[in-house]
């Protein structure tokens, strides 16, 4: 006879599977589903970090979605970072302050086949407070080095990958991952054949834990045969690089390939090593968190954008959450706030918003990748002296409700 948690565990599962039914159905119709979660603002910005105040150096500035860690001591790590990667430290999530100590930088090569140029630590991992892995968002850009960007333009020669890096001290210094150059994912393309446009693997999530796997999503643009889309990417050996794997629209399957190893003649062969985008039409934007609210087991992403479509019933641009019972059917995106991004910024604006993600600092888990029925939003918010975006911007976070709109049991 199964035990009554036994019988609980199964009618959440059945719940879940039933979730996952409606929501995959919701995305073949014309019909749009609501996230299964709103989310309220419930208070005003507090400041985090000020670059004034705060800054260690020229580039300490909040420029990546905030993550963090509990370390084994019960001490809170938390990294918004630059290409400097430093962390603020404190005994919790509301009582951070900055540590000007550098955790981790790439080596600023030349060469893209190192994959380590500019690097920012953007997603966390621990299972213990001590060993912590990082996901590290790595630009190639070509325009600063010589012969590599025939047009000097930033844009026109920056190739991204994403690596890894691991700390074994709890996170005060990461190294690369493994054998250099530690890679997790790169389009099957070298940067020579992308010149003329900004192509890659962009700004992975945080990573979440399902079904005895870790998940995380990472964007990328519509580039040779890859699609544009978030793509959602899973591992078992969190400790390996090359052991992450995507979702090709079946399975996971697509093993990332290394495009200075692995040479390709044609687009057929590239094929296999491009990921097949999730929540097309519903994650409209790049997701930059990636949470599991535990009352109710929902995946919960976070997005900033605009509704592409005249249509929308909110076409203003904002702070967009999305809903999923399994990271590959989701929800239509529901605003949380109107905010400008900094490439919307005109003039006379509010002051413009970027690299939303969501923190609770009651979560009981290590990398903070619960979420329960509060938690806050952390931004960079830009200070736009003379009306220019640049480094001056700060670190706030705003608190938030998180309210299920269906009861899953």
């Amino acid at each position: 006879m199964l035990t009554e948690a036994l019988t609980a565990a199964l009618q959440h599962r059945e719940m879940l599977h039933l979730l996952t039914l409606v929501f995959a159905l919701a995305s073949t119709s014309a019909v749009a589903a609501p996230p299964a979660l709103e989310v309220t603002v419930e208070g005003r910005p507090i400041v985090v970090f000020e670059r004034r105040r705060d800054g260690c150096g020229r580039y300490d500035t909040p420029d990546a979605p905030a993550r963090a860690v509990r370390r084994a001591d019960g001490s809170v790590a938390l990294f918004a970072t630059h290409f400097d990667n430093r962390a603020l430290r404190g005994p919790a999530l509301h009582d951070v302050r900055p540590d000007c100590a550098i955790t981790f930088a790439g080596a600023e090569h030349p060469d893209p086949a190192r994959f380590s140029d500019r690097s920012w630590i953007v997603s966390l991992w621990t299972g213990d407070g001590r060993t912590v892995h990082a996901i590290v968002h790595n630009e190639h850009q070509g325009h600063r080095h010589d012969g590599q960007c025939p047009t000097r333009r930033y844009r026109d020669c920056w190739f991204n990958a994403l690596t890894a890096a691991v700390s074994t001290d709890g996170a005060r210094r990461f190294v690369p991952a493994g054998t250099p150059p530690s890679l997790v994912a790169a389009l099957p393309y070298t940067a020579a054949e992308l010149r003329g446009q900004h192509a890659g693997y962009f700004n992975p999530t945080g990573i979440v834990a399902h079904e005895n796997a870790l998940y995380m999503l990472a964007f990328t643009e519509a580039r040779g045969v890859q699609r544009r889309g978030n793509c959602l990417l899973r591992t078992t050996e969190i400790g390996d690089p090359s052991a992450w794997r995507a979702w090709n629209g079946a399975g996971f399957a697509v093993r990332f390939a290394n495009p200075y190893v692995q040479r390709f003649t044609d687009d057929a062969a590239r094929s296999a090593h491009v990921c097949a985008p999730v929540g097309v039409g519903r994650l409209q934007w790049p997701v930059t968190a990636l949470v599991r609210h535990a009352p109710s087991g929902l995946f919960l992403a976070v997005m900033q954008g605009a509704p592409h479509r005249p249509e929308a019933s909110e076409p203003r641009p904002g702070i967009y959450i999305a809903t999923s019972p399994d990271l590959l059917a989701w929800s239509e995106p529901a605003l949380v706030m109107p905010a400008i991004g900094h490439g919307r910024y005109t003039c006379g604006d509010p002051r413009p918003v970027a690299y939303p993600s969501l923190l609770d600092s009651a979560s009981e888990d290590r990398s903070f990748a619960t979420v329960g029925k509060a938690a806050d939003l952390f931004l960079t918010r830009f200070n736009v002296p003379a009306c220019r975006i640049d480094g001056d911007r700060d670190l706030v976070r705003i608190p938030l409700r998180i309210t299920a709109r269906m009861q899953v049991r």
